[in-house]
């Protein structure tokens, strides 16, 4: 008798256990909203690809910042991305039901009558509702969200300064260096302190967007309002003379963002410029390359 009674509460144990790990749910990404736009890449004003109906389940690969890559069949390359706040994390049961997320999901060992069936929330099926948008010719860019930065930039030649720097129109942006620095006579016997006031205009080409990184090439132009102070290297401290020039510079270079730091943007330059000696033995023209950084509070 009590044999018995030892292997009936044994059975009883073994049976509450897997009776518990059948009723753990996992967690699946779904689309929140009315529908979600599935674009080509990590960016709002890329191509739309598709747009994702409310309850779509989603094959989410990895996350790039605000977004996450996804599986996408009728894409170009089988891939497309989504906005994070379009989604919400449903928990799933065995049975294919939905439950809001952290709900208890347990079931104790006194659970042994079977409940009234619930019929399973279908999951539809990732089906497109709308067709690839071809871009009209001449649109084949991705335009980044950057308006408006502050920052530092520095150079070959141009010591250290501030920058600020927007973009309008997609591919038109404007900017405004200002930097302090000195450089020395072709002789060696005098020195020049020079605070330079440069705008400049600049036009992006095509931008590279990767699940990391974005790049963005440009090319442009500025004027160079130099305001230049000669001293003497052999009775330092006393101001020869001074004088005021105007010059050019053409320059490419590009701008870097990582998708992890979006507002933060790197750019790199290397042009020519013309400045008309203020001083004789002084030759400011020539090759030289600036490093900017700017921090896009748009």
């Amino acid at each position: 008798m009590i044999r018995k009674a030892a292997a009936t509460v044994i059975a009883l144990c073994l049976s509450a256990s897997p009776l518990h790990a059948q009723n753990a749910p996992s967690t699946k990404p779904i689309v929140n909203e009315a529908s979600a736009t599935v674009h080509k890449t990590p960016s709002v004003a890329s191509p739309v690809i598709g747009n994702a109906p409310r309850g779509t389940e989603l094959v989410v690969t990895r996350e790039v910042g605000d977004w996450v890559k996804i599986a996408w069949p009728s894409s170009a390359d089988g891939v497309g991305y989504v906005r994070k706040s379009a989604l919400a994390q449903v928990a799933v049961t065995p049975a294919g039901a939905k439950v809001a997320a952290g709900a208890p999901t347990s079931v104790s060992a006194k659970a042994v009558t079977p409940a009234p069936s619930v019929a399973p929330v279908a999951v539809r099926e990732q089906i497109p509702v709308s067709q690839p948008r071809v871009p009209q010719a001449g649109t084949h860019y991705v335009a980044p969200t950057h308006i408006f930065g502050v920052g530092a930039v520095t150079g070959s030649s141009r010591g250290f300064g501030g920058s600020a720097r927007g973009w309008k129109a997609g591919r038109l942006g404007v900017q405004v260096e200002v930097s302090r620095f000195t450089y020395d006579s072709v002789d060696l016997l005098s020195r020049a302190t020079v605070t330079d006031i440069a705008p400049g205009v600049l036009f992006a080409l095509n931008d590279h967007v990767t699940d990391t990184l974005w790049v963005r090439p440009y090319v442009g132009a500025g004027a160079h309002f130099a305001r230049s102070s000669r001293t003497d290297l052999i009775f330092p401290g006393v101001v020869a003379e001074s004088a005021n020039t105007m010059g050019i510079r053409g320059f490419v270079g590009a701008e870097f963002s990582l998708a992890s730091a979006p507002q933060l943007a790197v750019s790199m330059d290397v042009g020519y410029l013309h400045q008309p000696e203020p001083f004789i033995g002084f030759e400011p023209s020539g090759m030289g390359f600036t490093i900017a950084g700017h921090w896009y509070v748009k």
